[in-house]
């Protein structure tokens, strides 16, 4: 799935260390892009924008499911 980012460095669940999109996130959480963004928006995400571009932590993603997985 992440073939194409090969050239970067990797943590290691296999994201590139600079933050993983908004769609890659989506699709690593099992839910759609419309369900991920009111969670960026609610504030239960933390996200990052550099240089336009928005992105989340691997970290954020892995916090939110193990909450999401309480509920």
């Amino acid at each position: 799935m992440f073939s194409h980012l090969s050239h970067r460095k990797r943590n290691k669940l296999g994201f590139p260390k600079r933050g993983i999109s908004l769609v890659q996130a989506a699709k690593f959480l099992n839910v759609d892009q419309a369900n991920l963004y009111m969670a960026l928006q609610r504030g239960e995400i933390p996200m990052r924008r550099t240089n336009g571009r928005t992105t989340v932590s691997a970290g954020a993603l892995l916090d939110y499911q193990a909450r999401k997985r309480r509920n």
